[in-house]
């Protein structure tokens, strides 16, 4: 009986290892297949690249100089890392030379644009603070008839107009993401993108601070603290964002009560009153392919009647967000309220399915200009402005429609080609 008993816990040990080696067997040949085809798509995209730069860079010039704002610590330390793996070769192999800034510490990268010279494009390779942080300081220069055009390497943890410009994921995709990114800077695609000016409103009580921009939104309330916590569950893995909603849904420490006013000007399409001319980019970039429409369009000497009427909404929800939307070929901000109240299983499952694309935030009304005063402005609560996050305090928000000339990727571009390596 001893001797069939130890031959059942010898079965089981071998079944026990035999598992766990299957397992790692596994893992380890799809690890290898992912190396193999990224291995295989950076050498198809570093011979595009050199192509391209043997091909239209004449050898009587010097090099074009792009300035990339690198932020090492974006990603836990991992975007230096990835820009040097998959972008930096690229653009080299392109011909241009390329100037590299690592960040040292936050706000560090609106005070390298403010002052920088003798570049004629800036290249953010971090995340949505690093390029917050960037147009920023590129706004906020004097010489505004010398602005860079922008280019994202999305390198971050959160990047969200990287995202939209150029769809990824992980492994190969985001290598594809990155590859994408880098030659709509080698070959010059672009396209202009809206900006939110968010100017402090002199209260009386402490000296306005100088205006930042934003690209994507401006978020204060439970869903946004809810989402900024997700980190501490990273033993969950993809599943950390459904874990904070659950262990933070009940808490009395989310901002659960977002009050105040806002006051509002309608879209407009431009004229005299609010158009904004967008300063002509001056470069040298002699071997890059011109675009086919020009950037700004002459401004028509028109008035538009409701352009500057004043319309007033008092609101008490769980969240609040404003966001950049284009509806019509008309610019406009979109400002957007949740629910007053939820309860816990209302809030979890409202939370679950916005992280599945299922739900968003209702749109309450569209706007050029708002004006934002919270009811209460408590220390300890804060707005989040492209994720960066800063004290809720009375606001001013303007549209600047086509204001940042941004790369991205077009449908013939090489990067787009080079997307369809693999399509399993």
């Amino acid at each position: 009986m001893e001797r069939i008993v130890k031959i059942g816990k010898t079965l089981r040990t071998n079944w026990k290892k035999s598992i766990l080696g299957a397992v790692v067997v596994y893992y380890g040949a799809s690890k290898l297949k992912e190396k193999y085809q990224i291995n295989i798509l950076m050498r198809a995209a570093c011979k595009e690249a050199a192509k391209y730069g043997d091909a239209l860079i004449p050898m009587d010039r010097n090099p074009t100089v792009i300035t990339v704002i690198l932020n090492p610590v974006a990603n836990k330390r991992k975007a230096k890392k990835d820009y040097e793996k998959y972008c930096e070769p690229l653009l080299l192999l392109a011909g241009l030379q390329v100037d590299v800034v690592q960040t040292t510490s936050e706000g560090n990268a609106k005070e390298v644009v403010e002052t920088l010279r003798g570049t004629e494009a800036i290249i953010v390779a971090g995340g949505d603070g690093t390029l917050s942080e960037t147009v920023t300081g590129l706004l906020r220069r004097n010489d505004e008839a010398n602005r860079f055009p922008l280019g994202v390497l999305p390198l971050g943890r959160t990047n969200s107009v990287g995202n939209v410009l150029f769809p990824g994921g992980d492994g190969v995709e985001k290598v594809k993401q990155l590859i994408q990114a880098c030659m709509a800077i080698i070959e010059n695609n672009t396209t202009w993108k809206d900006v939110m000016k968010i100017e402090p409103i002199d209260t009386g009580e402490e000296t306005p601070n100088r205006p930042v921009y934003a690209l994507t939104s401006i978020e204060w309330g439970a869903f946004r603290d809810t989402l900024a916590k997700k980190d501490k569950y990273w033993i969950y893995g993809p599943l950390r964002g459904y874990a904070s909603y659950v262990f933070n849904g009940y808490k009395d420490s989310l901002t659960w009560d977002c009050s105040g006013t806002i006051k509002y000007t309608p879209p407009c399409p431009g004229c005299e009153n609010c158009i904004t001319r967008k300063p002509e980019i001056k470069r040298k970039w002699t071997f890059f392919i011109p675009n086919a429409q020009a950037a700004q369009s002459e401004t028509k000497s028109m008035i538009n009647p409701e352009c500057s009427v004043v319309n007033e909404l008092c609101f008490k929800s769980t969240e609040f967000r404003i966001q950049p939307q284009i509806n019509n070929g008309i610019s406009a901000l979109s400002v957007g309220l949740g629910k007053n109240k939820y309860n816990y299983t209302e809030f979890v499952s409202e939370g679950w399915r916005r992280l599945k694309g299922e739900s968003d935030v209702p749109e309450i009304v569209k706007a050029r200009t708002i004006e934002f005063r919270p009811l209460d402005s408590k220390p300890d609560v804060v707005i989040a402005i492209d994720q960066e996050e800063f004290e809720v305090k009375p606001v001013k928000v303007t549209l600047l429609p086509k204001m940042i000339k941004s790369f991205c990727k077009n449908k013939t571009s090489i990067g787009t080609r080079l997307n369809k390596f693999f399509t399993s």
